[in-house]
C-alpha cells in the first residue's frame, strides 16, 4: 500500500539515475472503474509543469523511476474525465458513504493491482494530517490510519474543474434523513450537483427532510420540470410548504408543469394555512364501507397497486351517494364520507373473514379538524395515545390523517427539519 503524501515532491528519475524532475501531482481517470487506474503522472522542472503516462511509470517502490529516460515536454493540460490527486482530492471535502458522514482527505490511498497502480482509499484521520505537516524525522512515530474504501467514498464533482462523469447512485442507498444532513451541510453547489444526481423518488424524500431555505435554493436553481418531477413524488404538505417559499411566479409555473392528479392535491393542501392540521395530513389511507366484512377489507388491501406506508388501521365510513351501493369496499378519497370507526391491522388481520367490521371497529374514536392548528393533533395523538388521528372537514366527513410521523415534524423541528449544524 502506498499512501500520496509520502512520495509527492519526490524527485523522478530515469532509468540510469538521471533526475527527470519532481513529481507535482498524479493523474487519475475517473469511469466505471471501482478502483480507477493511475494514468499518468504531471512532472515539475523548475517552473515547467509536463505529462508522462502511466504506462512510462516503472514504480514508487522507494524512488520513482520511470522506464525510459527520455519524455516529452509538452506542457501538461487537463483533460475532461481527469482529476488530479494532490489538487481535487487532498484537502477537500467527500462523502462517507457507509459512515453517513462528509469528510475531509488527508491523504490519498494507492495499490498495485493487476501491474497498475489505482487509488483504493483516502485516509481521512488526523494523523495523515500530522505527517504531511510535522517534520519527517517524527513521521515514523505518528501511528493510525483511517481509511475509507474508494467504493464507499462519494467523489464531489464540483472539486475538479474539468466535465466529469460522476455516477450518485450509491446515495440512494443512504436514508433520506442521513443524506438530508450532508445537503444541508454543503455549499449550495454542491448539494445542487448531488440532488441533480438522484432519481426523482430519493430526491423527493431527500428534500423533505432539508431545512426550508435550501429546498427553496435547490428548486430556484433547477429545470422547471425537473423541479415539477420531484415535488410530484413529494407528500401534498410537503410540495405546498416548498412551494410558498419561492416566487410566486416561479411557484405558478412549476405547479403548472405538474400532473394534474399530483398538482391538484398540492392545491388543496396550499388552501389549509400554514401549520394547520390540514397541512401535515397524509390522504393515502384505506377506507372501507359499512357492511363490508374482514374479508372484503383483506381483499381490497391486496388489490391496492400501492399500500400506504405506514398502514395503522382501515377506516369505515359511510356511503357518500346512492350509485356507490354496489360495492362496499374502496379505498380512494374522491368522494369524502362520515367516519364510522376504524378497525386496527392487527385487530384485522387475526378474525374471521366473514366477521362484520362493524363488529370490530371502535366507534368512539377522537379526531380532528382540517383548520385546527397542527400543535392540536399532536396533543390529541398524545392524550389518547394513537399511532394516528382522523381528520374531518367542515361537514364532518373523513379527509385524511395526522400519524406520528406527521406530529413530529411539528413537535420536534428543530431535530426533524433543521439540518444546518449535522453531528458529523
Amino acid at each position: 500500500m502506498l499512501f500520496l503524501a509520502s512520495f509527492l515532491g519526490q524527485a523522478v528519475r530515469g532509468t540510469t539515475d538521471e533526475l527527470i524532475g519532481d513529481l507535482d501531482d498524479l493523474i487519475v481517470r475517473v469511469g466505471d472503474d471501482r478502483y480507477p487506474p493511475i494514468t499518468g503522472l504531471v512532472i515539475r522542472d523548475r517552473r515547467r509543469l509536463f505529462f508522462v503516462p502511466a504506462s512510462q511509470l516503472q514504480s514508487f517502490n522507494g524512488v520513482i523511476r520511470l522506464v525510459s529516460s527520455t519524455v516529452n515536454l509538452r506542457p501538461f493540460l487537463r483533460r475532461d474525465g481527469e482529476i488530479l490527486l494532490a489538487k481535487d482530492v487532498l484537502d477537500h471535502q467527500i462523502i462517507d458513504i457507509s459512515g453517513r458522514r462528509i469528510v475531509r482527505v488527508s491523504d490519498v490511498q494507492l495499490a498495485d493491482v493487476e501491474r497498475s497502480y489505482r487509488l483504493v482509499g483516502v485516509d481521512v484521520s488526523p494523523q495523515a494530517l500530522l505527517r504531511r505537516l510535522g517534520p519527517r524525522a517524527l513521521a515514523p512515530r505518528i501511528i493510525g490510519r483511517q481509511v475509507i474504501d474508494w467504493q464507499e467514498a462519494q467523489y464531489l464533482a464540483s472539486a475538479a474543474p474539468v466535465q466529469l462523469k460522476v455516477s450518485y447512485d450509491r446515495l440512494s442507498e443512504m436514508h433520506p434523513v442521513d443524506l438530508a444532513r450532508i445537503v444541508d451541510a454543503l455549499s449550495y453547489r454542491e448539494s445542487a450537483e448531488i440532488v441533480a444526481g438522484l432519481d426523482d423518488e430519493t430526491a423527493a424524500e431527500t428534500l423533505e427532510e432539508v431545512s426550508d431555505e435550501r429546498v427553496a435554493d435547490l428548486l430556484e436553481g433547477m429545470d422547471r420540470e425537473r423541479a415539477a418531477d420531484i415535488l410530484e413524488e413529494m407528500a401534498p404538505g410537503s410540495a405546498a410548504d416548498a412551494l410558498e417559499d419561492l416566487d410566486k411566479e416561479l411557484a405558478d409555473q412549476i405547479l403548472a408543469s405538474m400532473e394534474p392528479a399530483e398538482a391538484a392535491d398540492v392545491k388543496e393542501s396550499l388552501a389549509y394555512a400554514e401549520g394547520s392540521a390540514g397541512r401535515i395530513m397524509r390522504t393515502d389511507f384505506v377506507r372501507v364501507r359499512e357492511g363490508a366484512t374482514v374479508g372484503d377489507a383483506l381483499a381490497l388491501l391486496r388489490a391496492l397497486f400501492e399500500v400506504p406506508d405506514p398502514l395503522l388501521a382501515i377506516y369505515v365510513v359511510a356511503a357518500p351517494r346512492a350509485s356507490d351501493a354496489d360495492s362496499v369496499a374502496w379505498s380512494e378519497n374522491e368522494h369524502p364520507a362520515e367516519l364510522q370507526g376504524i378497525v386496527r391491522l392487527r385487530t384485522l388481520v387475526i378474525a374471521n373473514l366473514a366477521t362484520p367490521l362493524a363488529e370490530l371497529m371502535d366507534r368512539d374514536v377522537p379526531t380532528i379538524s382540517a383548520e385546527d392548528r397542527a400543535e392540536d393533533a399532536t396533543r390529541v395523538l398524545a392524550e389518547y395515545k394513537l399511532l394516528a388521528v382522523p381528520v374531518l372537514d367542515k361537514a364532518q366527513r373523513l379527509i385524511g390523517i395526522v400519524t406520528v410521523d406527521d406530529a413530529l415534524t411539528v413537535l420536534m423541528p428543530e431535530i426533524w427539519q433543521r439540518r444546518r449544524e449535522p453531528a458529523f
